[in-house]
């Protein structure tokens, strides 16, 4: 009964305190920094869907992290998938994910990550 208690209230506190609230696909990237975590995510979306995959199944991946997409009309322009996160009450980190495609098929990945002030 008090082990409940004591995590019920730690989860209360990182709750309300602005702690960890990634949802839990991008909570080991987001928990290993910005350089690693974004070395992390980009070798895991290459990996899941290399060059020549189809673009759908990457989209619906990165929805489900919590990314938002908006479409790109020019060819050759990467669109920018973003993912943002407040880390504590002074910090917010944000994920980008450049994507090349043709509107059917993945050509290119590339992930940054960064912490700003709130």
């Amino acid at each position: 009964m008090g082990l409940l208690l004591l995590v019920a209230l730690f989860l209360g506190a990182q709750l309300f305190s602005g702690g960890w609230t990634a949802r839990p696909e991008m909570e080991p990237y987001v928990k290993a920094g910005t350089r690693a975590g974004a070395e992390r995510l980009q070798r895991d979306l290459l990996a899941a869907h290399p060059p020549g995959a189809n673009l759908g199944p990457l989209m619906a991946r990165l929805q489900r992290y919590g990314f938002t997409c908006h479409p790109v009309r020019k060819d050759g322009v990467a669109e920018t998938c973003r993912f943002r996160l407040r880390r504590s009450d002074d910090q917010v980190l944000t994920a980008e994910v450049d994507l090349g495609h043709d509107g059917l098929v993945v050509q290119a990945i590339a992930v940054r990550m960064a912490l700003a002030p709130n």
